[in-house]
């Protein structure tokens, strides 16, 4: 619970690789990435799996395009069936000796080479230390930061004491590769290679879709191929004796089975009226919206911080409130657009702007839920936005001119 408001939350554990092993891995991801996009596209899955890929063609593509890929197709299907599911502990779950054949598959080898052996190894036998640990003894990021040292460890010396005080965990079981290396995302869609083949066949009997986004997957299928409740249930059998083939696991709390008739989609489960929730955006049959947490967790932030600057303020006896770039720039139009991807307000319009291209046929409602965010975000600063950067803006033009 938030401030009375209950958001789910699912906790990942990220893993960080040493700055030297990075660059390694990064390097192999690129070489990996190259073979695997020649073999999805050899064993024609290549549209079929969405996630941790550099396509030349696809710059710029991102879950917005994906979501509204498929939430377009299942208007135009105007009756389907849909089963959404999600692996459990997808990274953490990955048997070593069935990744191992996929990884030579992918790489077109009967064994791997000694470099890449050496990279496997590193990845599936890895070695860490918990962050808290690490602050415990060197001190917090926040804490070095201020004395101007940018890692943990000062010299080799240091990092020798601190290993005798505290020895290395190691991941001695057949499973599990670390998430958040360079090339932990390209060796997990290699893991589920013969999943996304054996899915994507079975789907393709019905003129059905099916996309899986890392841990994530959905299959729509149109009635007029498979008319009955049963056949849709046989199917999702066949899909979880696939799954069990490749070791795979599915969280069933986050697995829905529904179908969609002309505007209105019904969780076959419960037999109610329900919506869709995919890759961030939520479909109702005919509304599209992002999750109802994104525009409550951009509100909260924002508030976090106005909070933040008006104690700051009354503390030091400011004339204004203080962190005034950095409020502009995340919580309003004023800078939306600066930085690599701009602010929460930047994605929301260009959710907003690529469903209306690609799912025309859906009432998308992304704009209308952050619309009022000018009058809230005001009225917790006390002062109109606009005004006081017009003002701002106008001495800075005077001190121009005089300077010339």
């Amino acid at each position: 619970m938030t401030d009375g408001i209950p958001i789910k939350t699912s906790t990942r554990t990220i893993m960080y690789a040493s700055h030297i092993d990075n660059f390694i891995y990064k390097h192999y991801a690129e070489k990996l990435n190259i073979q695997y996009n020649q073999w999805v596209e050899a064993n024609q899955i290549d549209e079929n799996v969405i996630a941790y890929r550099f396509k030349e063609g696809e710059k710029g593509k991102s879950n917005i395009d994906y979501a509204a890929d498929v939430i377009n197709a299942i208007r135009k299907f105007e009756t389907c069936y849909i089963f959404i599911g999600d692996f459990k502990g997808y990274f953490d779950s990955l048997n070593h000796h069935k990744l191992k054949a996929n990884l030579c598959e992918v790489l077109g080898v009967d064994r791997l080479s000694h470099d890449w052996f050496k990279v496997f190894q590193s990845v599936t036998k890895y070695s860490y230390y918990n962050k808290r640990v690490l602050n415990k003894f060197c001190g917090s990021y926040k804490k070095l930061r201020r004395l101007k040292q940018y890692t943990y460890f000062k010299n080799p010396k240091g990092f020798r004491k601190f290993k005798e005080l505290y020895p290395v965990q190691t991941n001695n079981t057949e499973v599990g590769i670390p998430q958040g290396t360079a090339i932990s995302a390209l060796l997990s869609n290699a893991y589920a290679i013969h999943f996304d083949i054996g899915v994507k066949k079975l789907v393709n009997q019905y003129g059905g879709i099916y996309r899986r986004y890392s841990d994530d997957f959905i299959i729509v299928v149109p009635t007029r191929t498979l008319q009955h409740v049963y056949q849709f249930e046989s199917l999702k059998k066949t899909i979880y004796l696939l799954k069990d083939k490749e070791a795979l696991e599915i969280k069933e709390d986050k697995t829905g089975s529904y179908l969609y008739n002309h505007e209105t989609i019904t969780n076959l489960k419960e037999d109610k009226h329900d919506k869709i929730d995919y890759l961030g955006f939520v479909f109702d049959g005919i509304n599209v919206k992002m999750k109802d947490k994104s525009p409550y967790k951009f509100y909260r932030n924002a508030y976090k911080l106005i909070r933040k600057t008006k104690k700051v303020k009354g503390r030091k006896g400011l004339k204004k409130i203080p962190y005034r770039k950095r409020l502009y720039r995340l919580y309003t139009n004023l800078d939306m657009h600066s930085g690599y991807y701009g602010n929460f307000i930047t994605y929301a319009e260009n959710a907003q702007t690529k469903f209306d291209r690609i799912s025309p046929d859906t009432s998308n409602l992304m704009m209308d839920q952050i619309k009022n965010r000018k009058i809230h975000i005001e009225r917790m600063l006390g002062y109109n936005i606009n005004v006081k950067v017009l003002a701002d803006i106008s001495i800075l033009v005077l001190i121009l001119l005089q300077i010339k």
